[in-house]
């Protein structure tokens, strides 16, 4: 029969080792039969981790501000040029789409020769356009390939005389071709455009200061394709790749047969040509860079 403390010792071992497991105590027996529970160290425990900073969501960058100048060109130094497509609809162009003709103000194939070559552009979009080619408008905004930018709403010239042109008279009346447009692509794009394009490039000097006052920096040119009216490929073909330089704004057009027939078939020459000339189309917004 075990002596009173060797049982006392027997029960406060038991107990450790079912409240704390079995590593929580080393059990030793001693000569006189009694068991011992000696203290054993705490197992190690990991470092406590740091609480997580929270990191401050990196902010949308603010659009540059408007310059009220007349950008012709981006910087001659590098290899960059923009290819720029305008989007032309006037109310009699629109009058023609929603009477059947579908395929006036668009030429996909176009949009396709850029695709295929993975070639970046920027296009100018009347604030119509949408409205007579919503599906291919969506398609276009969703496309990384391209930069969409204000090309007035309905085409109207802001300076007589404008190749035939219907005339939009006074600052008010201007305003609101810049800012109804701007309301339309900020709907398409979830952000307003930076850049506008007077139709056909008339204007005045007011006219300039009244655009950057609405918030966009007017942007023009300095190497004209010709493709309006123009049948010839080639004739466009080498109209761009003579005048194209580092830096240069090419100007073309998005609408196809009847006003500018050549263009899908211009691309075929002017892309190849721009590579091998060491010159690297990009969207507008990167030739010019954050300062607009």
């Amino acid at each position: 029969m075990r002596s009173g403390p060797a049982i006392l010792g027997s029960a406060l071992a038991a107990l450790c080792l079912a409240a704390c497991g079995s590593n929580a105590a080393h059990v030793s027996h001693h000569r006189s039969g009694a068991t011992v529970v000696l203290p054993t160290k705490a197992p190690p425990q990991p470092p406590a981790r740091p609480k997580p900073r929270h990191r401050k969501q990196k902010q949308p960058a603010a659009p540059p501000q408007a310059r009220a100048e007349l950008i012709t060109h981006g910087p001659r130094s590098g290899h960059d040029v923009a290819l720029t497509f305008d989007a032309d609809m006037t109310q009699a162009m629109l009058a023609g789409v929603r009477a059947g003709r579908k395929s006036i103000g668009y030429d996909p194939r176009i949009v396709s020769e850029l695709r295929a070559a993975h070639t970046h552009a920027t296009i100018f979009m009347t604030g119509l356009w949408p409205t007579a080619h919503p599906d291919a408008a969506r398609e276009l905004a969703a496309d990384p390939l391209f930069e969409i930018e204000n090309h007035s709403y309905d085409h109207a010239g802001w300076e007589p005389p404008c190749y035939g042109l219907p005339l939009v008279r006074g600052d008010g009346a201007k305003r609101s071709e810049v800012q109804r447009t701007a309301s339309v692509l900020s709907d398409l794009l979830g952000a307003p455009p930076r850049y506008f394009r007077f139709p056909g490039g008339c204007h005045t000097g007011a006219d300039v200061k009244l655009v950057a006052a609405a918030g966009e920096t007017p942007v023009q040119w300095d190497v004209v394709s010709g493709d309006p009216g123009q049948p010839s490929a080639s004739v466009v073909a080498n109209n761009v790749l003579r005048g194209a330089h580092p830096g240069s704004i090419i100007v073309m057009h998005l609408v196809g047969a009847p006003n500018a027939p050549a263009t899908a078939a211009a691309l075929q020459t002017i892309l190849p040509g721009l590579k091998q000339r060491g010159l690297h189309p990009v969207t507008l917004e990167k030739l010019l860079g954050s300062g607009g």
